[in-house]
């Protein structure tokens, strides 16, 4: 018997250090154990088991209440934070609701542009500006616009936020071909897109006038917005590869030839301590001198041959060398003149007023010397009238060529 009650002591010790370990795992579940005594057990070693029992169930009652106060706990907090969440959630919602431009909140707002140069049909060096046809594109993403349920709309450009564009440089009213409305997405994508036509103005710098390059731009700004409220980024033009921009490759220009362009971004500063947020697109051009090679140069070496040609004529015949000289200065006066509309009023020479005035100064120091060979032909100093008239003969003509040359390669 002894061996007996050894056995079960060990049986109830074992069951409880089980209890125990199930107790950390198991909520709210409890495996007594009730072992089968045999009528001959003592009363003793009953009351022994028993409480052996109730000691488990309070150590597994105890732990399972501290299991259900940290569940409770824990649920708590995350419901609280939820809660939080939420209300943070609605009240930045409404703080957005609220706002006079998309991500105000956040910071400034990103706008992508752009821009497609259709075609330049001209370019008027004495206005100091040249005629385009010019396609935008903007892009930026208001949440408050966003609606999953229906599809692209379009919506006039007045009833929601925009940017308020304008064309700095554009002379006069313009055009505008398409309807000032907007692209809004189910995201909240909202696409602008305008055709801009007419004359815009440009800076020319031109001293090497008709040898030069310039530089033109097409300046686009939003007024009452400086780069802390707006962010304007290009946009990769994917047929082109460039960013921001592109120019056609045919344009209605003639005489001039594209050499390169780009898009930047770049504050407008019309007076100093202003900063507009702006974006231009920049292009050179080079000008095609053959048009005038043959529109000016070649008149100017008409009438400077022409002038020499009355050392060529007898020295008896004064009258008629004297008239030649003097038709011709006549003559490239006149082409001054026409010359002159085509640049504006500059306070300095360009290349082709050194040509022009250099071969004005030719054909009156021929008249000059006309009349200086007559004057020594009638003092009866025929030798020194005929030197005169050899040199200048080929001088007149070959100091212009050299002017010419200068003109040229500068």
């Amino acid at each position: 018997m002894t061996i007996e009650i050894q056995k079960r002591r060990e049986g109830t010790a074992n069951i409880f250090l089980k209890n125990l370990l199930f107790a950390l795992i198991v909520v709210f579940v409890c495996v007594p154990y009730s072992p089968i005594f045999s009528a001959e057990t003592d009363e003793t070693e009953v009351d022994e088991t028993v409480v052996v029992e109730k000691a488990t169930e309070e150590s597994i009652k105890k732990i399972t209440e501290q299991e259900v106060k940290k569940a409770i706990k824990k649920v708590t907090k995350e419901t609280i934070k939820n809660v939080g969440a939420e209300a943070y959630k609605k009240e930045t919602k409404e703080e957005e609701t609220k706002a006079k431009r998309p991500d105000e909140l956040k910071g400034p707002t990103e706008i992508y542009f752009a821009i497609f140069v259709i075609d330049v049909n001209n370019v008027n060096d004495a206005a100091q500006s040249i005629t385009a046809n010019v396609y935008l594109r903007l892009r930026w993403k208001d949440s408050r616009l966003a609606n999953k349920e229906v599809a692209i709309r379009q919506i006039p450009l007045d009833q929601v936020w925009n940017p308020s564009i304008l064309l700095v440089n554009q002379l006069g009213m313009g055009f505008r071909s398409l309807p000032e409305s907007v692209q809004v997405h189910p995201d909240g994508t909202v696409i602008y897109i305008q055709r801009y036509t007419g004359a815009l103005s440009q800076r020319m710098m031109l001293a090497n006038f008709p040898m030069d390059k310039q530089n033109f731009i097409i300046q686009f700004a939003s007024p009452g917005n400086d780069e802390g409220n707006l962010m304007f980024k290009p946009e990769l033009l994917k047929m082109h590869n460039e960013g921001g921009g592109a120019i056609a490759e045919n344009l209605s220009l003639g005489d001039w030839k594209i050499l390169k362009y780009k898009a930047v971004v770049a504050p407008y500063k019309p007076i100093e301590g202003t900063n507009v947020a702006s974006f231009t697109f920049l292009f050179q051009a080079e000008r095609y001198v053959s048009y005038y090679l043959w529109q000016v140069v070649l008149p100017l070496a008409v009438i400077v041959i022409m002038s020499s040609a009355a050392f060529w004529i007898r020295r008896e015949d004064l009258s008629i060398r004297v008239a030649v000289a003097t038709g011709s200065v006549l003559t490239l006066i006149t082409l001054r003149f026409v010359l002159a509309n085509l640049l504006p009023r500059l306070p300095y020479m360009t290349r082709l007023d050194f040509l022009t005035v250099g071969s004005t100064f030719l054909v009156l120091f021929t008249l000059l010397v006309v009349v200086a060979a007559g004057s020594h032909f009638i003092s009866h100093k025929e030798s020194l009238a005929r030197k005169l008239d050899i040199c200048f003969r080929a001088g007149i003509p070959g100091t212009f060529f050299l002017l010419v040359a200068w003109f040229l390669t500068g």
